[in-house]
Order: C-alpha cells, then sequence, then structure tokens
C-alpha cells in the first residue's frame, strides 16, 4: 500500500541517512541489468531527465536522447571539454560543470541556460553561486547519483577526484536510485522483490519540508513535495497524476493528463465560463510559480509578476485580494494557521490576462467554476 505525502514526511530523513550509511553493504546490479526483463519501462526512463542528472565527460558534449535536450554546445567559455570531468544537467533546464578535480565551477557564465519556449528565452550563459569565479565540492550525489555514499573533505572519492565528496554506483538517477540495490533480485527474481514504494519526496524536496523556500518572487526549484504537504492534494502519491518512469517535458507523457487525474476525482466540477472551457486545470491551478534556470517579468494593468519556468504543486487559489503569496522577506511561501498555501490571482490569472487588473481577476475567478 502507498503511504501518504504526510507518512513520507516523517520518514524521509531518516531514510536517507540510512540509505547513507548502509550503501555499501548493497550490491547494487547496475541499470543496465534490468533492461532485459523491463525493457519497455527503461525505456521510458532512459526518455527522461532522471539518468542524465549527472554524466562524465569522454572528450566532448554529452548526449542526451534524440527528440529531448538540444544538449550542451560547449563548456564555460574559458574552458574546453578536456578541462572538464562531468556535466551537470543539461537536460530541459541548465546545466553545470565539473572541473578536472571535481570541483564545480562557479562564478560568471559558468551556469548554461536552454532555450525555454514558454518564457520566450534563447539559450545563454548566466553566473552561478555568485559572480566572483571559483569552484566549489560537489555533495550532491544524493539527489544526482544512485547508490551514493557521501564521505566528506577525508574521502573516499568517486574516481579519485578531491572535488567529489563521495562515491556512487551509477552517475544518475537510475532504477536501483529509487527501487533499492537489486542484485539480490537479480540472482532470484521471483523470492527478492524491488521495492515499490515511493521515494520522490526525499529527492524533491528543499530542507525542511515544512516550509517552501522562495526567492524572488517565485518558488525555489526542488519544492514540488513541500508545494503538496501544503495543498489540497497532500494525501496523495505522486503516482496519482505521474508516470515516473516518463518525462513530464518534452511530451513524453509524465503527466497522466487532466481526463485521468483532476477530472477523475473532482467529477462535480464545472467550467462555467465558455472561454474556459477548454483550458487544462494546470494552466490555472499550477501556474509558472517556480524557477530552476530561468524567468521573466509580466506585466499587467496594476502590477507586474514573475513567471517562471516550473509549474508549482499548490493547487489552491485565493481569491483575497489582501493575502500575499509569500512571506514579508521573500523568503518563504506564506501559509495559513492550518499550514494551506495559496496561489494569488497575479500568479494564478494576470500573468496571462495582462490586459486586466487584480479586481477584474477576482471577480472573474469566483465565476469560472
Amino acid at each position: 500500500m502507498r503511504r501518504s505525502l504526510v507518512e513520507f514526511a516523517l520518514s524521509v530523513g531518516l531514510g536517507v541517512v540510512l540509505g547513507m550509511t548502509s550503501a555499501s553493504a548493497q550490491n547494487f546490479a547496475g541499470s543496465e541489468s534490468c533492461k532485459a526483463c523491463h525493457q519497455q519501462i527503461f525505456e521510458q526512463y532512459e526518455q527522461s531527465g532522471h539518468p542524465y542528472k549527472i554524466q562524465a565527460v569522454q572528450g566532448g558534449p554529452p548526449e542526451y536522447p534524440s527528440g529531448t535536450s538540444p544538449g550542451v554546445p560547449h563548456p564555460p567559455l574559458d574552458e574546453g571539454w578536456k578541462s572538464i570531468s562531468y556535466v551537470i544537467g543539461g537536460f530541459a533546464w541548465k546545466a553545470r560543470f565539473l572541473d578536472k578535480q571535481g570541483y564545480i565551477l562557479t562564478g560568471e557564465n559558468r551556469q548554461y541556460n536552454l532555450p525555454n519556449a514558454s518564457l520566450g528565452t534563447e539559450a545563454h550563459w548566466t553566473a552561478y553561486d555568485g559572480g566572483e569565479a571559483s569552484r566549489k565540492p560537489y555533495d550532491c550525489g544524493a539527489c544526482h547519483t544512485t547508490g551514493w555514499m557521501a564521505s566528506g573533505e577525508q574521502g573516499p572519492h568517486q574516481d579519485g577526484l578531491p572535488g567529489i565528496h563521495g562515491t556512487w554506483s551509477e552517475p544518475g538517477v537510475t532504477c536501483e536510485a529509487c527501487h533499492g540495490a537489486s542484485a539480490a533480485h537479480l540472482a532470484s527474481p521471483s523470492e527478492v522483490k524491488p521495492t515499490t514504494e515511493e521515494n520522490c519526496g526525499s529527492c524533491h524536496a528543499r530542507g525542511d519540508p515544512g516550509q517552501i523556500d522562495a526567492k524572488d518572487g517565485l518558488i525555489r526549484h526542488h519544492e514540488q513535495y513541500e508545494d503538496l504537504l501544503a495543498s489540497p492534494h497532500k494525501t496523495l502519491a505522486c503516482g496519482t497524476c505521474h508516470d515516473p518512469h516518463k518525462s513530464t517535458v518534452y511530451q513524453a507523457g509524465g503527466y497522466l493528463g487532466d481526463e485521468q487525474t483532476c477530472k477523475g476525482c473532482h467529477q462535480n466540477v464545472e467550467i462555467k465560463l465558455a472561454a474556459k472551457k477548454d483550458a487544462g486545470c494546470q494552466a490555472c491551478h499550477m501556474p509558472h510559480a517556480v524557477k530552476t534556470a530561468v524567468s521573466k517579468t509580466v506585466s499587467y494593468v496594476d502590477g507586474d509578476v514573475p513567471k517562471g519556468d516550473l509549474r508549482t504543486h499548490i493547487h489552491r487559489i485565493s481569491t483575497d485580494l489582501d493575502w500575499k503569496m509569500f512571506t514579508d522577506d521573500g523568503q518563504f511561501v506564506r501559509k495559513d494557521e492550518e499550514g494551506k498555501a495559496y496561489i494569488t490571482l497575479d500568479y494564478a490569472c494576470l500573468s496571462c490576462h495582462v490586459d486586466k487588473d487584480r479586481k477584474w481577476a477576482q471577480a472573474y475567478a469566483e465565476k469560472v467554476h
């Protein structure tokens, strides 16, 4: 039986710690070993972003599946591929780079942002972790790799690179990152079964699961789990709306669609406005209020609102003109006394209806259903 996200919140911290300390005692078979029996699922997963969270560089640009990411044409401007050991990401949104000693390059023009059609932005370089050229240790393997064992500065280090503060069994989020070390299952498929329990929240989260981190008027990336805990869907499993083996971008079917998700539960919700009859539920209830790489500012009649490159999972819309979506310091999404978060009308309505104002949005939103 699937656990709810609320139940998972109580165990996720302990689970990550246990996973780090016991990984060396587990036997990983490698994702290629899964392919023989699970070929269709394996092929779907290979088209997603998970296995490309970090890739080794072999003297040239990293490769991505046909029909997905356009890739990274060259490393940071003052570097060549021979000076890069790994590329972080590069699928759909952005890429960062590890030098030959395994340190993450920081400073101006150290992050490559891919083109974004929904925001109308072209591929470009931007600063990462401040403007001063430097580097920092790579300790992100818990969510970028499979079988990560954190080690710190003293090592051991993956590939003997001192900048990588840990080791892994495979780069990228591969089958065993979610289903557990599977050498025993490979040896005895009928007797030993890999776990199918959801573990999305261990990576799609940032810090305290009770807070939704924000910056510059947008939710920070990796907050989907915290979004859900503050939403009306906090008891739902991620698999209710997503196929975890498929990408949600590049039209790969990772989102199951309104008919199988929203409308399956909200059968009695009627869209009363003809202009919204064919609109997808996520257009209003999941606006682009999250930023992972790029954003832009959208101006409407009586204000402006930032628009990010990811959708929020808060879902609940407030029509209260006095409600502020973010805390006064801008570091978190605001919640009420019951722990509920709300999308405000500027994000839900006025990021599209730029020729209208907030009072119009209030009246319009209350008439939609």
